[in-house]
Formats: C-alpha cells, sequence, structure tokens
C-alpha cells in the first residue's frame, strides 16, 4: 500500500481500505490485519487507523468483535448514512450527541460490571494526564477523552448505541482538535464534569450520570456556537 501523507487522514485511510476490501485484499470473512500493522503500511497512526475502521463498520464493510478483532463483513456499503454525517453541520453531530450520551449514561449506572468499571476509571485516567498539556497535545488528548466517553457508552451494553457513538467519532475528532488548539476549551469547568460523570456510574445513580452528561455536552456546545 502507499503511505497517505495528505491532509484528512481518517477519511484516505478509510477511502484505501475500502479499495483494498473491494479488492478482495481481504475477503469477506476474514480478519483485518492489526491496527499497529495497518499504520505500517499506511504510513498513519494507530488512532486514524482505528477512526477509520470505526468509519468502515458503521457503513457496513467490517465488523468488529470483541477480543477477536476487526472482520470483513461486505465489499460494499449498506447505506448511505456515513455520507448523511459527513455532510451534517457540527452542532447536529452534537445534539444527537447529547441525547445519545444521556441515554447511554443512564444505562451504564444502570448496567455497568466490575470490568466496565475498571474500563472506564483507566480512561478517565488517561484523559486526566493529558489535561495539563492538551494544547500542545491535542491529538492525543482528544482521543483519550473520545476513548472515555466511548467506554462509558460500551458500559451501556446496548450494542446499536455503541455503533452510533462510532459513526461520530471521525467528525468529534477533527472538530474537537481544532478547538483544544485555539484554547478554546481551557479554562472551562468539563474536566469536573467528566469526573462526575465517573463517580456517578461509579454510585449507580442515573440521575447524576444524566446530569454531568447534559452539563458537559451544553457547554461544548456553547463552546462552538460562540
Amino acid at each position: 500500500m502507499k503511505s497517505l501523507k495528505r491532509s484528512g487522514l481518517v477519511e484516505l485511510t478509510a477511502e484505501a481500505l475500502t479499495e483494498q476490501i473491494a479488492a478482495g485484499t481481504w475477503p469477506v470473512g476474514s480478519a483485518l490485519p492489526g491496527e499497529v500493522k495497518l499504520a505500517e503500511q499506511l504510513g498513519v497512526g494507530r488512532s486514524t487507523v482505528r477512526e477509520a475502521t470505526r468509519a468502515l463498520v458503521q457503513a457496513g464493510l467490517l465488523e468488529s468483535r470483541q477480543g477477536s478483532g476487526t472482520y470483513v463483513l461486505s465489499t460494499t456499503p449498506r447505506d448511505s448514512w456515513g455520507s448523511a454525517l459527513h455532510a451534517a453541520q457540527v452542532i447536529e453531530v452534537y445534539e444527537v450527541r447529547e441525547a445519545l450520551e444521556v441515554q447511554a449514561a443512564a444505562l451504564a449506572a444502570h448496567r455497568r460490571t466490575d470490568d466496565d468499571l475498571v474500563r472506564i476509571r483507566a480512561a478517565f485516567e488517561a484523559r486526566e494526564a493529558l489535561v495539563a498539556d492538551q494544547v500542545a497535545r491535542a491529538v492525543a488528548f482528544v482521543d483519550a477523552d473520545l476513548v472515555f466517553h466511548r467506554a462509558v457508552v460500551e458500559a451501556a451494553h446496548n450494542p446499536l448505541l455503541l455503533r452510533i457513538f462510532d459513526s461520530f467519532v471521525p467528525k468529534l475528532t477533527e472538530t474537537l482538535v481544532a478547538v483544544v488548539r485555539e484554547q478554546s476549551l481551557v479554562g472551562h469547568d468539563l474536566d469536573a464534569t467528566h469526573a462526575e460523570l465517573l463517580d456517578a456510574i461509579v454510585a449507580a445513580d442515573p440521575a447524576a450520570a444524566i446530569a454531568a452528561v447534559t452539563s458537559n455536552v451544553h457547554e461544548t456546545i456553547q463552546i462552538l456556537r460562540d
């Protein structure tokens, strides 16, 4: 495969993978190479590969099997959802994200397992470790932030909610990296809402979880509008 060096790496990576799938490099039912190998082949970072494969999962080309890997499900996209999402305004995506994550947070507070709590705590700590250096390490910080939110959605144990969240990741990543680099999030009380969300899920308190997510997303939406 050619190394990808232009802008829009997530989209370009998804396109390159789609071409390889259509060409039969990985037949339907076969597993894709791991993130490290794909990243080396394409000349991009692991987070870029991760976001691109999530987009192709949403498009119906790939299937992610927990603990096993990512497998080719089809050689053609299932529908036009990816195109509709790509064309959507960022505020529209965030308004839908709020509805999704409010429900996910409430379900996570009810359904989380001990393993879920371990993943959520680890993701929270990884995010916290980057807070002070978030402007200089914007991509890493945003990636860690979205890993934390994904861990919460995963704890809801609703595969459809998780698939919808994953479809948002490329759009959210691009926007949030730009916002963080402009220091628009610095000085806002978003970190407190993440701690509140973690505490609410640990305490199995759906109402507190909903309040934490609502506060977090509302403040981010206001920052984007400003």
